[in-house]
């Protein structure tokens, strides 16, 4: 997994990978940071800056991995890394779109910029979400002191109808706020990092079998 923030310790480094080993236990995780961006990777601008910085990390990991995870709702370096490596490259903005549309057509979407990220403006039909930015938040590091805004933006977008909830940055993740939501909402709230391991855990399904194949047709019924 490719954090896309720089100067993490280790726990703070690790919390996406626990999130994903705690809900999918078979999944191991190795995680890295990227360099020079200490407060992630938060505009489209940013986003597209990451893309050298991305590409070097994964350079290094992917001789140990079965697969490559950006742990970004703006899937920065997705699309070239598909096209570098032949392992399943999945990024955290379109697993989160994409679960969304398996779930429902009332989507609310929460961002931490006045930008909607990327993936859900190409996977979406935007006369199906609502989206809203959390007030007072601007990056990623923001989220641990907004606790107040989330709850503030969810109700919101609940009580315009939303039957989904879209947590549209990963830093949601590392603060909680989805399992925070859940106990205080009458909604279904999507965390962008379990929507990226349930794609991966999908994805990796034979090789954690040991792309053992049913002998018979008898045997794969």
């Amino acid at each position: 997994m490719i954090r896309v923030i720089s100067g993490l310790g280790r726990e703070e480094r690790e919390a996406h990978a626990r999130l994903l080993t705690d809900t999918y236990p078979s999944l191991r995780v190795i995680t890295e940071e990227i360099e020079g961006f200490p407060a992630g990777v938060h505009t489209e601008q940013l986003a597209r800056q990451a893309v050298p910085a991305i590409l070097k990390v994964a350079e290094a990991l992917f001789p140990q991995v079965d697969a490559l995870a950006v742990s970004c709702a703006d899937d920065p370096a997705v699309a070239q890394l598909r096209r570098r490596y032949s392992c399943p490259v999945v990024g955290a903005g379109s697993c989160l779109a994409s679960t969304c549309l398996a779930v429902s057509e009332r989507i609310g979407v929460l961002t931490i910029t006045e930008n909607l990220p990327t993936p859900f403006r190409t996977t979406l039909d935007e006369t199906s979400l609502v989206w809203r930015h959390v007030p007072e938040v601007g990056d990623t590091t923001d989220l641990a002191m907004a606790q107040d805004s989330i709850l503030q933006t969810a109700t919101t977008l609940v009580e315009q109808g939303c039957t989904v909830l879209a947590l549209a940055c990963t830093g949601f993740s590392t603060v909680g706020a989805a399992a925070f939501l859940r106990q205080r909402l009458d909604a279904v709230v999507l965390d962008p990092v379990l929507a990226m391991g349930a794609v991966l855990n999908a994805s990796l399904a034979d090789i954690k079998g040991g792309d053992r194949r049913p002998d018979s047709p008898e045997e794969a019924w």
